[in-house]
């Protein structure tokens, strides 16, 4: 497919189109009307939450047309991979799918029909999206000119005494791929929340899961204190961090938007993003 193909939609809004990898999970972008053919834009990934409500385009629209920043949105739809699975994206691999692999593979696609930056993005996911977003970091550091968390439900910390998800033991054997430290704390980390978020029903676990970490991922730690101690950890583990609180917002994606794009733009290396097509 050529952008031509596309008109009069081949700016602003694009149509929903289907992975080249896996014509299960769709993708759409969001390109400023701006965008000259001649000029590859920086690009911002946007991953959503376990709803996959489809608001993260309007959210952001104005940042990009403000900044020359292209949005793509993947979509990992409810029972895509399997017919009951409905949280395996936040886990990065299951029921045979890599879904960090098929994310780049969405951005090389995209870069076949838009001016968009691939060798290196910024990254930013919400609520499940958030779980998926601290996770590819840890595979593919290389990639991220900065990265922002937003209100995951579990988070797997920076630490090699716990195995994947709770810690990092055995994610290279898992993956495939070698955990470069250096490049994990070269990547700028926002953390965002709502000071409101303190529901634990849906994010609770108990010992034996394996994503069960006493006092980060157990049965009463809510989302605000879950970002917490992940920004804790980085900290330690030489990431540098910014933590923002949005006080009075409950779990509410929209509301987060702000605090990201006031955090994105004050980022030099977001918006001039080093290499270009990757």
């Amino acid at each position: 497919m050529h952008r031509s193909d596309l008109h009069p939609y081949d700016s602003g809004f694009t149509p929903w189109m289907t992975s080249r990898m896996n014509p299960r999970f769709p993708l759409c972008l969001y390109v400023p009307e701006s965008t000259s053919p001649s000029e590859r834009s920086p690009l911002l990934v946007l991953v959503h939450g376990t709803t996959r409500r489809d608001w993260m385009r309007d959210s952001f629209r104005d940042f990009a047309e403000r900044t020359g920043t292209a949005l793509l949105l993947p979509l990992f739809p409810v029972g895509a991979a399997a017919p009951d699975d409905v949280h395996g994206f936040k886990w990065i691999d299951a029921h045979d799918v890599r879904y960090d692999l098929l994310l780049l593979d969405m951005i090389e696609q995209a870069a076949e029909i838009w001016p968009i930056a691939t060798n290196r993005f910024a990254l930013f996911g919400y609520s499940g999206g958030g779980q998926f977003a601290h996770r590819f970091l840890y595979l593919h550091p290389h990639r991220l000119t900065a990265l922002s968390i937003g209100a995951p439900g579990n988070v797997t910390l920076p630490d090699f005494v716990r195995a994947w998800p709770a810690g990092l033991r055995g994610l290279e054997e898992r993956f495939g791929v070698r955990f470069d430290a250096d490049a994990v704390r070269a990547v700028p980390i926002h953390l965002v929340v709502g000071g409101a978020d303190t529901e634990t029903w849906e994010i609770a676990k108990s010992p034996g899961d394996p994503v069960y970490v006493g006092g980060v991922n157990d049965e009463s730690t809510t989302r605000v204190d879950k970002l917490k101690r992940l920004r804790d950890a980085l900290d330690a583990f030489g990431s540098p961090t910014r933590l923002d609180v949005v006080e009075g917002a409950a779990h509410h994606g929209p509301a987060m938007g702000r605090a990201v794009t006031r955090w994105l733009a004050s980022s030099d290396a977001v918006l001039n993003p080093c290499g270009g097509t990757g």
